[in-house]
């Protein structure tokens, strides 16, 4: 194993190009000053952009099991001095770091998130709002969006309203944001996206509890995603795999179900 650079072989290997969507947040870190990049250049690589996010694993399918002490060793190194570092990986991985007892396992810290990525748009019934570009007269609603969506999402840390308004503030920036209106004006759904390279990372599609099963999110998935397509890009996204009524809305709007990564954590003993 050694620190390796971003134009390193391994992300030409087949194996890799294989997961490379799934693994979409290991290219979003490749820049960041504070990147932390580890691989044997065939089997595994380990990553993370800044010390405040979860560093993710990427094991080839059926990787060399030998290897599991290197990652072990790798894991532990990652490990920051405070209550839990947080990790990302396959399952494969997480049941064979369950399976040898990995001492600084949090086995109580697991969640199942799930990757959907999109070929073909597909419209769900169709609920007759369109979806109009977020703007600074929609800041304090979404702001509030926002941080309900934070603290109710399984896997993710809740945030302040302060934080919340600040990252409000810089999606409308991206003119990425986009909400749906129902007739009265009130925004019914809200959505945005990430761009990098030809992908396109949708997130933060959150409905009021009011709301809900109206379909509303599904139509304003289904918008973002045709506009995506239509431009040339892979639309996808990461969600609570175990949430039923939001991954039926992805899948409504054309998303394929490709399966699971899981979060954990570890706490340096």
């Amino acid at each position: 194993m050694k620190a390796i650079d971003k134009n390193n072989k391994i992300f030409e290997s087949a194996e890799f190009k294989k997961d490379k969507y799934k693994f979409n947040i290991i290219f979003k870190n490749l820049d960041s000053e504070t990147l932390e990049l580890y691989s044997d250049e065939e089997e595994y690589m380990i990553c993370r952009g800044k010390m405040d996010k979860p560093a993710w694993i990427w094991t080839k399918d059926n990787f060399d099991k030998t290897k599991i002490e290197e990652i072990e060793t790798l894991i532990k190194r990652y490990i920051l001095d405070t209550d839990k570092t947080k990790f990302t990986c396959k399952k494969e991985l997480y049941d064979l770091l369950v399976e040898r007892k990995f001492a600084e396992l949090n086995n109580d810290d697991y969640f199942e998130m799930g990757f959907l990525i999109c070929k073909e748009a597909k419209q769900p019934n169709d609920c007759d709002l369109i979806k109009e570009l977020s703007d600074e007269k929609d800041k304090e609603v979404l702001t509030k969006y926002w941080f309900d969506d934070c603290n109710e999402m399984n896997g993710v840390e809740g945030i302040s309203m302060e934080q919340a308004e600040k990252d409000v503030d810089e999606y409308i920036a991206t003119k990425k944001f986009y909400v749906l209106k129902n007739k009265e004006g009130k925004i019914v759904c809200m959505a945005g996206y990430k761009l990098l390279d030809e992908q396109a990372r949708i997130g933060h599609v959150y409905t009021p509890k009011e709301e809900r099963r109206k379909g509303y999110a599904a139509n304003l998935i289904y918008q973002i995603t045709k506009e995506l397509l239509e431009r040339g890009y892979v639309p996808l996204l990461y969600t609570d795999y175990n949430y039923i009524p939001s991954n039926r809305a992805y899948i409504n709007a054309g998303y394929e179900d490709t399966g699971i990564l899981i979060n954990f954590s570890c706490t340096k003993k």
